[in-house]
């Protein structure tokens, strides 16, 4: 087991609205859609979910098989491919760039960095690798039957208070510790995550996550360019 005086600092960071402007799930739907993989029906109720999910009363179980749907059937090389192919193209000009530089300034100062989405591991996996360096992730598991994905996320869902089960569970599996930890997130989705750690900070926060960051003194960042605004060109 590591020590506690060995042990890497931990940096936190929830991934969409903290790490990219936006919904990456909504990226993956257009990608889809561009494609000729799902229909303008099946995209109608995005908007619907997008708003429940900020409010944080998206039934968030109905919302993964929903979206998962138009992959099933897929082989995990067809999958691969077609993330990393997404990520590339949709994905990518969505990462603000204060997080990018945030991220590899903690790396630099020697935090170990962890990625804690709501969102499905196909995504979260390959965005952290290809965007950021990034290894260590919790993100909502996607079950596979013989090599084929079944479509069906499993449980517990990284999401509200399985964010911070999934995450403790994690440092129990690895000996690790909160101990001078960091926290990133932008919505009330984050706020058990963002409580278990010692330095809490919310991202471009608004409404009762704003009034709830700052009734708890946690810091306030306000992330603006993105690798795809005119600026980063």
């Amino acid at each position: 087991m590591i020590s506690q005086e060995s042990q890497e600092r931990l940096a936190v960071f929830d991934m969409d609205g903290t790490l990219l402007q936006g919904d990456s799930v909504s990226a993956y739907l257009n990608c889809l859609a561009r494609n000729g993989l799902i229909t303008e029906d099946f995209r109608k109720d995005d908007d619907y979910h997008r708003r429940e999910f900020m409010n944080g009363t998206l039934d968030i179980g109905f919302f993964y098989r929903h979206v998962l749907s138009p992959l099933r059937g897929w082989s995990r090389e067809r999958l691969r491919d077609f993330m990393s192919a997404m990520t590339a193209s949709d994905i990518r000009p969505l990462i603000y760039r204060e997080a990018r530089d945030l991220v590899k300034r903690l790396k630099d100062e020697g935090f170990r960095v962890i990625i804690v989405s709501a969102t499905f591991d196909l995504i979260v996996e390959t965005v952290a690798r290809e965007l950021f360096s990034v290894t260590d992730i919790i993100a909502t598991k996607t079950a596979f039957r013989d090599g084929v994905f079944t479509g069906e996320p499993l449980e517990p869902y990284s999401h509200q208070s399985g964010k911070a089960l999934l995450l403790n569970r994690m440092l129990q599996e690895n000996g690790w510790t909160l101990r001078g930890s960091m926290g990133f997130g932008d919505t009330v989705n984050d706020i058990e995550m963002l409580t278990a750690v010692e330095q809490a900070h919310a991202v471009n926060a608004r409404g009762k996550f704003r009034d709830y960051a700052v009734s708890r003194g946690w810091k306030l960042l306000e992330f603006s360019r993105t690798e795809g605004s005119p600026e980063a060109n």
